[in-house]
């Protein structure tokens, strides 16, 4: 991380594709969905929901977990205009501001 332009999540995303380390790195849309479905609080640091989702993903899955937790935020559990309606989760999901779109 001592490079420039390189944080948490770059190194994290370098560490898990490149080196195989059992992490999940977690991006904007994956800070909205695990705060959406509050699996974590909602002032949690990069750190905090790094280490609730890889406590919570299967052995093997780490990388698995990240790509299908971006592909949820950017296609369903949009930031604007959720799609809450598609969601498989919707009856579960205690997001507030659901939509019906």
């Amino acid at each position: 991380m001592s490079l420039p332009g390189v944080g948490p999540k770059t190194a994290d995303v370098v560490l898990m594709f490149v080196a195989g380390k059992k992490i999940v790195p977690v991006d904007r849309h994956i800070f909205r969905v695990a705060k959406r479905l509050r699996l974590v609080r909602e002032k949690a640091s990069y750190d905090e929901v790094r280490e609730v989702l890889e406590a919570a993903s299967p052995e093997g899955r780490h990388e698995d977990i990240h790509v299908f937790l971006i592909r949820f935020g950017r296609e369903t559990c949009r930031a604007r205009i959720p799609r809450c309606s598609e969601c498989f989760l919707e009856d579960l999901c205690p997001f507030p501001e659901k939509t019906s779109e």
